[in-house]
């Protein structure tokens, strides 16, 4: 039990009120400081953090004109695949580095499955559509393809991508649709 003369003390203080323990000259400052920090980080040269990834997203390795080539470097054919079929293609002369962020899944569907999005009826002939093979969730390559359901997944995190729909997000975490690359078929 405390003694009277700590009770007196404590029953003082309380009295006497909350004292002020920072004056506003110490407050401005801090702040002053902080935002100075925060402004020196801001300045702080980005390049410096690694290698100019901005670069090479600004410069997309498919334009174009160019043409679908498999993981060998061989020209995709029309007929290369059968219907509910799918391959992984990347554009013609694509180098090393360019290959992790240009992996398009190529798919072959019946006539009738897909209902294209406005703008993009002339995108997929004869049934061949082609969507970003990176998963618009965290980056992961979407590989797994149920042609029953004609759903494209994502292993990392279970996105699950309608291919007839324009490969729209219906499940996951992953609320964006695939990027789609329009097609054409050269003759010969």
């Amino acid at each position: 039990e405390s003694s009277a003369r700590e009770r007196a003390a404590v029953a003082a203080d309380f009295d006497q009120g909350e004292r002020t323990v920072l004056s506003r000259r110490v407050l401005v400052s801090l702040l002053v400081g902080a935002l100075g920090t925060i402004g020196a980080v801001a300045l702080f040269p980005l390049r410096s953090l690694g290698p100019d990834v901005l670069d090479d997203l600004r410069r997309p390795a498919w334009s174009k004109g160019k043409r679908l080539v498999d993981e060998s470097g061989r020209p995709v054919r029309a007929d290369d695949l059968e219907i509910d079929g799918v391959i992984t293609v990347y554009p013609e002369g694509v180098t090393e580095d360019q290959k992790s962020d240009s992996q398009t899944l190529l798919l072959r569907l019946e006539d009738g499955v897909l209902v294209p999005s406005p703008g993009r009826e002339h995108w997929s002939p004869d049934g061949y559509v082609a969507f970003s093979k990176v998963c618009t969730h965290a980056g992961c390559p979407v590989g797994l393809y149920q042609a029953e359901t004609h759903q494209l997944v994502c292993p990392c995190h279970q996105s699950v991508f309608d291919v007839t729909a324009a490969a729209k997000a219906v499940f996951g975490p992953a609320t964006r649709p695939l990027p789609q690359l329009p097609l054409a078929v050269e003759d010969g």
